[in-house]
């Protein structure tokens, strides 16, 4: 248990000193809240929800996106190609450490980053909800980014280090635009409303929206992520056993 806390603090601190990392999933989220907070203007309401609110849930399932597909995709690439986890296997420590570490791992960046954007909005934005709800939309989008984390261990097993990295920023981009993550999914025309319906980012952020809403959580919001989240989680496991890359001790 010690050596797998130890290698599960070590992803943190990587990823926590890769640069571009901590821009594009910390900062960058925070930085686009605070700017289209007030670009947008904090009057504004959507479905019954105040834009800063709104916002706010939007910019952090951004960064919880983020964090599984930048910090998962080009690492694990990387380290299958360089023979990293047969290199483990020659270790008393168990093989599976080697996914279980880093899934813990982003779970904890993914607190972070919720936690980063919730300050953000109650310190400076004066948002307000319910300890309940507060509670409730920061446990939904941390596990909900358990689907994210999938994702990124799919594209770090589907390609090369670089290939990954920009197949994983392309993915990053897209599915937050027509997630409705950048502009809200009313707003859109109607094929990419009709899109949006599709993408698990959309139904993550809309679990948070309909909880700040008072609308309850759909269970087709559930069930389209926990679809997602097995899709993902068994082709990286196939092409993790396929390619012999991962061996569960």
């Amino acid at each position: 248990m010690k050596a797998w806390l130890l290698q599960c603090k070590f992803e943190v601190l990587r990823n926590l000193r890769n640069r571009r990392f901590f821009f594009v999933s910390i900062l960058l989220p925070v930085g686009f809240y605070f700017l289209y907070v007030h670009l947008i203007g904090k009057s504004i309401v959507i479905d019954g929800v105040a834009w800063p609110k709104y916002y706010m849930v939007s910019m952090a399932t951004f960064g919880v996106v983020g964090t599984g597909l930048n910090g998962l995709s080009s690492r694990v690439a990387y380290e299958r190609t360089q023979g990293w986890v047969k290199l483990m296997q020659t270790t008393p420590q168990r093989a599976s450490n080697y996914i279980t570490t880093k899934i813990a791992a982003n779970l904890l960046l993914n607190i972070l980053e919720v936690a980063i954007l919730f300050v953000a909005g109650a310190a400076f934005e004066h948002v307000t909800m319910s300890l309940a709800a507060w509670i409730l939309v920061a446990i939904t989008t941390i596990l909900g980014g358990l689907v994210f984390i999938a994702l990124g261990i799919l594209v770090g097993h589907l390609a090369g280090s670089d290939a990954s990295q920009i197949v994983a920023s392309i993915l990053y981009f897209l599915m937050s635009i027509t997630g409705g993550l950048w502009m809200p999914v009313s707003t859109m025309p109607p094929v990419m409303r009709h899109i949006a319906n599709f993408m698990p980012t959309y139904h993550l952020a809309h679990i948070a929206w309909s909880v700040m809403g008072n609308k309850g959580v759909s269970i087709t919001d559930v069930w389209v992520l926990f679809l997602y989240l097995v899709v993902f989680t068994g082709l990286a496991v196939y092409l993790a056993n396929r390619r012999s890359d991962v061996r569960v001790a």
